[in-house]
């Protein structure tokens, strides 16, 4: 099981850890789209907090992230839910920055340094729950820290990494977050600050060997105690279905300005790349079935 993830509880219970391995399928996504490199690292931070998140849910429970910078990236998107299935795309792949002085990859650019981040969850209630706020830096982990101390008030230390060769492969992708659950002695806060801040680049640790298990022992020490351990998996929705309610959706006068222009109508899943046609005859049953 190379993708996986890791909960936990350390210090007497009073702090929550999570980390997460995605190499394989945020790889799955980067091939089948042609992902750029900082490309594909912005989009694999944002998978791998969205995976995080998902895995605080219970049974059918889903959430869907949104990074909405004024980078040339784009919208970010990812969803996931309490099992470990994840999905995630861009707006544009196509794009790359580095630092000059450094030569690494370059997220901030990428994702841009204003905009908004929304976390929508769907509990299975009437309402879903929203949360949102401004991209503070664009680095996005310090941002989703940000996230989870003003929309959840809980306090949070968040890092996410992922490490592209020069054939735009992802060697590494994966993150952490370690959560301070009410009362935590002050000890405690400042033992986990000063291990933190001496731990390598997450996708360092990754690309040397370290699995989400070691990474969690690494913060926690002796004191953890693993909850449970979770497969990591890209797992798309899409289906011809889907894609004809949308068509359906688009109403009876477009759908028959589309059959007569071009006759049929060809769609791709912007998550996976799967593509679906449809014929003229499909489409004329498809406009008898809208409004």
């Amino acid at each position: 099981m190379n993708d996986y993830l890791v909960k936990a509880l350390a210090f007497d219970d009073c702090v929550r850890i999570y980390a997460v391995s995605s190499t394989e399928a945020l790889n799955t996504i980067g091939k089948r789209l042609n992902y750029y490199p900082s490309a594909l690292a912005a989009v694999g931070r944002v998978m791998n907090v969205t995976v995080m998140m998902g895995s605080m849910l219970k049974l059918e429970e889903t959430i869907t992230v949104k990074v909405d910078g004024d980078g040339p990236i784009g919208l970010i998107m990812a969803d996931s839910d309490a099992h470990g299935n994840v999905r995630a795309y861009c707006e544009n792949p196509h794009c790359h920055f580095e630092y000059v002085d450094n030569n690494k990859l370059n997220v901030k650019a990428t994702v841009g340094q204003s905009g908004f981040i929304s976390v929508i969850k769907d509990l299975k209630l009437k309402e879903p729950f929203i949360g949102s706020i401004p991209i503070i830096n664009g680095e996005l982990g310090e941002d989703f820290a940000y996230y989870f101390s003003v929309s959840e008030q809980v306090p949070s230390a968040v890092a996410l990494g992922v490490l592209v060769n020069e054939e735009n492969v992802a060697v590494s992708s994966g993150g952490f977050i370690v959560q301070l659950l009410p009362n935590t002695p002050d000890l405690v806060i400042d033992l986990l600050e000063a291990r933190i801040k001496e731990l390598p680049p997450i996708s360092q640790m990754l690309a040397d060997g370290m699995t989400p298990t070691d990474i969690v022992k690494e913060i926690a020490g002796e004191s953890v105690k693993i909850l449970e351990t979770v497969p990591v998996t890209f797992k798309c929705k899409c289906s011809k279905e889907r894609f004809e309610r949308g068509l359906i959706s688009l109403g009876r006068e477009e759908l028959d300005d589309i059959i007569e222009k071009d006759g049929h109508a060809h769609t791709v899943c912007h998550f996976c790349g799967n593509e679906y046609d449809f014929s003229k005859e499909e489409l004329i049953d498809l406009a008898k079935k809208s409004k």
